[in-house]
């Protein structure tokens, strides 16, 4: 049993704390927003709930995760401290400095940032050769994949030793051989963002057709049969002749018009009751179980 702290108890703090603790560890928990610390526990009971836990077994999993008044109280009784707060450099920074005031110095440190460089991230770090770049995917107790990645001036012993852990937790772990912002996943994910707000802007469709077409096609294909081995499937002469007539109407924007529309008329998405979509009562509900169960769907049919 290793005991982890985990400083950020949003989204992917408290799911990343529902991972761990279903791998038999010992978690701890603090977030300086005293309302997401007061609901962290009907949180992870929601989110076990949805996992299809026996109501029997949520008791026992609950019971391996505490919740920390301070940051002082998350680091008494450690071996890894995790950092899970918004992707923001300065709060990154701020944090990162306060854990490493309390903490030994070769206790590793994970960052679950999925946007940032991890070399920035660390920076003003008296021992930034301990942080690891750790990013767990949303819902983290249900998606298998976890990406490693160093920065700059990470040892890579700690690297090792990270990837060792989440492979012992049975987690689908990758390693990449250098920092970059996004890590892998994200960036091919916000590419396909990107292409979807321009296409919404070159009014070819509605969003809601987005969605169709990938769920009822790029979804099941890529659930089975990745872009790289799908290319070679279909041969890379007929994939270069593909690229060759698509990439020019590919969207390269560094800005999004479609985007920033919607949220200057106040519409923030689920938070807000409506976004790209309409949001009513219960659907965000409706959308995450659908989500976990989706996912649980795919790991267990061939």
């Amino acid at each position: 049993m290793t005991r982890f702290g985990i400083a950020g108890g949003g989204l992917m703090g408290h799911g990343i704390a529902v991972a761990l603790a279903q791998a038999g560890h010992r978690v701890t928990v603090y977030d300086a927003d005293p309302a997401t610390l007061a609901s962290l526990d009907e949180r992870i009971v929601r989110a076990l709930e949805r996992c299809g836990m026996p109501p029997g077994d949520v008791g026992m999993m609950t019971a391996r995760i505490t919740a920390a008044k301070t940051l002082a109280d998350l680091v008494l009784r450690v071996d890894v401290v995790i950092e899970a707060v918004p992707e923001r450099l300065d709060v990154k920074h701020e944090v990162l400095a306060a854990l490493e005031a309390k903490i030994p110095a070769v206790m590793p440190v994970w960052s679950n940032t999925s946007v940032l460089s991890l070399t920035e991230v660390a920076k003003g770090m008296r021992y930034p050769q301990r942080l690891v770049g750790v990013h767990w995917w949303n819902p983290p107790y249900v998606i298998p994949l976890v990406e490693v990645a160093p920065g700059a001036e990470t040892d890579h012993r700690f690297v090792q030793e990270a990837c060792d852990m989440l492979d012992g937790m049975g987690k689908t772990t990758v390693r990449l051989h250098r920092d970059v912002p996004g890590f892998i996943g994200n960036r091919l994910q916000f590419a396909l963002v990107r292409e979807a707000l321009h296409l919404l802007g070159q009014g070819v469709c509605d969003p809601g057709t987005i969605d169709t077409v990938m769920r009822a096609s790029l979804g099941l294909r890529w659930s089975a049969v990745g872009p790289m081995e799908n290319a070679d499937f279909i041969g890379l002469d007929l994939t270069k002749d593909i690229l060759d007539s698509l990439a020019p109407h590919l969207s390269v924007a560094v800005t999004f018009p479609a985007l920033d529309k919607t949220l200057d008329a106040g519409h923030r998405g689920r938070a807000s009751g409506g976004g790209l979509l309409a949001w009513p009562d219960g659907r965000g509900e409706e959308v995450a179980e659908r989500l976990d169960s989706g996912i649980r769907r795919n790991l267990v049919e061939p």
